[in-house]
């Protein structure tokens, strides 16, 4: 009897301790569920954080569920999740510790210009020891850490990563499309801000079986096409001011699917006024694994090699007074191309208008529309040159010195105005790929122009192109245009008649609105005069043969859509 007295006083001790336990979660709970919502909604608020709480409930096992979660910065990002449990690890220190394990459904963070990070159901440790935060994902062999530190002198965030597999964790999408299987991540990352100073930012990692988006679909979201597999590394070291409004990384390194690059870049001046300084130099450029990556058809497993460099510097918003300084160098592959070897002699080139009918173009001395480079007048080839690829004799087929102008006048004008292809990019263009303007087009543009440039040479270049390009709807050549527009032959055209042939080459469809009635609207006049301005700067036109070109009238024999 003594032995089992003190049994039953423990049982009933438990017993009531527990009953007193549950009343008391049953009646503070909804007030520490306020209390939490109360804090959570200030915390965010402190750190500039509008929010959204669908529900706050505290569970028997003191787990803290949130349920239809909204955290957003107006402008710049958002996360959104369904449910969010935090689960307190126990200690001696105290009921709810120091730790805790989060375990978050499906997260998407969406952020500006369309990208948008969902991030699949995960659990994170959490561990908060003042002036740290602690946040980390441990699975077998894999190791991802991020660790936040706040103090008088400024803040700190350090990331660390060991053979973490993201492919499947984490998802990239731009507009809706996915545009990135990030594969396998190793690597470190640091970003610190003092009071004042500014923003130290250094990073360095690894990515393996890396995959983009396929470049090829013009736009169109197709998930299931991504390049080729590849491995990836990047470096550089930061330094940024956003609200002076610069940046300056004196190093940057990458290396990437037949890319290796490295350099410097400077930005000042904010978006008000801002000014670029950046130097590149890129070792070895193998296209055909570019392309293979950027999952792009090749015609070729050996498309060449290029090694580039440039400079650049200036306003972006005043193109003309950029600085760019420019070399590349092209190795042609070891086995020509067919499809690119076959234009050294007589060829068709069939075209399919937008009204879907196939033309065939006779690229041969027998064809009655073919034109020879002989028979170009001198005059009329100073034009074109003048007007779409000054530098036509002095670059390898893509004149890079272009290129960043090109950029700036569309940074500058806010919309895509001005293309910056050569001449051999537009022929490639013409000959073998869509009209769409895309990154993917571009890249397959620049490899097909360094080889028709490095196969043909400029003369056989310049007159296929002469004889291929538009020159209206359903109007292809030079022969043709002269004979539709004006009712003569090349040889015969005036200045001010090549002018016009010239000024249609960019908008040949889209510019048949600018004489539609047979007069030129003041715009497309303006174009003329510009050009013909130009040839006389160079002394290709007299001041008198200037004036007299500028004066004459624009006969148009025909001005209506060809046959």
């Amino acid at each position: 009897m003594t032995r089992r007295a003190p049994l039953r006083w423990t049982l009933a001790g438990a017993f009531a301790a527990a009953a007193v336990a549950c009343s008391a979660f049953v009646l503070l709970r909804p007030a520490v569920e306020a209390a939490v919502r109360l804090r959570l909604l200030a915390q965010a608020q402190r750190l500039g954080l509008s929010t959204t709480l669908g529900g706050v409930r505290l569970a028997p096992s003191l787990a803290l569920e949130l349920t239809d979660v909204v955290l957003e910065r107006a402008g710049r990002v958002r996360l959104r999740t369904r449910h969010v449990a935090v689960s307190p690890r126990l200690s001696a220190r105290g009921l709810l510790g120091r730790a805790a394990r989060v375990d978050a459904a499906q997260t998407i963070v969406e952020l500006p210009a369309g990208v948008r990070l969902e991030i699949a159901p995960s659990s994170w440790l959490v561990e908060s020891r003042p002036p740290a935060l602690r946040v980390a994902r441990r699975q077998e062999g894999q190791r991802l850490g991020v660790e936040a530190t706040r103090g008088r002198d400024g803040s700190r965030v350090q990331v660390h990563a060991e053979r973490v597999r993201l492919s499947g964790l984490l998802r990239v999408l731009w507009h809706g499309c996915t545009v990135l299987d990030p594969g396998t991540v190793d690597g470190d990352g640091r970003l610190e801000a003092g009071p004042a100073g500014p923003l130290r930012i250094a990073f360095g990692g690894r990515a393996h079986s890396i995959a983009l988006a396929s470049w090829a679909g013009g736009g169109e979201c197709r998930d299931a096409e991504l390049g080729a597999p590849t491995d990836a590394s990047v470096e550089a070291a930061v330094l940024a001011q956003p609200d002076a409004g610069w940046l300056r990384a004196d190093s940057f390194r990458v290396s990437a699917g037949g890319l290796e690059a490295h350099g410097r870049l400077a930005v000042e001046g904010g978006l008000a006024d801002p000014r670029l300084d950046l130097e590149l130099e890129v070792p070895r450029l193998d296209f055909a694994r570019v392309l293979a990556t950027a999952g792009l058809e090749m015609p070729a497993h050996d498309l060449g090699s290029a090694t580039l460099s440039i400079r650049v510097s200036g306003p972006l918003l005043d193109p003309a007074a950029l600085s760019v300084a420019q070399r590349l160098d092209f190795t042609p592959p070891a086995r020509p191309l067919p499809s690119i070897e076959r234009l050294k002699g007589p060829f068709v080139h069939r075209v399919l208008t937008s009204d879907g009918r196939e033309l065939e173009i006779g690229v041969s001395p027998e064809s009655p529309d073919f034109i020879a480079l002989a028979d170009v007048p001198p005059l009329f080839l100073r034009t074109v040159l003048i007007a779409e690829d000054a530098n036509f004799y002095g670059h390898p087929g893509v004149d890079l010195a272009e290129l960043p102008v090109a950029m700036a006048t569309n940074f500058a004008r806010g919309t895509f105005a001005r293309g910056g292809s050569a001449i051999p990019q537009q022929l490639a263009k013409n000959l073998f790929l869509s009209r769409r303007k895309t990154v993917g087009r571009k890249l397959e543009e620049a490899s097909l122009a360094l080889l028709l440039d490095a196969a043909l040479g400029k003369s056989r270049v310049l007159e296929v192109y002469l004889n291929v390009i538009e020159w209206g709807p359903g109007l292809y050549g030079l022969r043709p245009a002269a004979r539709h527009y004006f009712g003569v032959e090349p040889r015969a055209l005036t200045p001010k008649q090549m002018a016009f042939l010239v000024s249609l080459i960019p908008g040949p469809v889209k510019y048949q609105r600018s004489f539609a009635g047979g007069v030129p609207t003041p715009f497309f006049d303006g174009l003329m005069t510009a050009l013909l301005t130009k040839l006389q700067s160079v002394g290709a036109l007299s001041e008198t043969e200037w004036a007299a070109a500028v004066a004459e009238p624009l006969a148009l024999v025909s001005e209506g859509t060809p046959p």
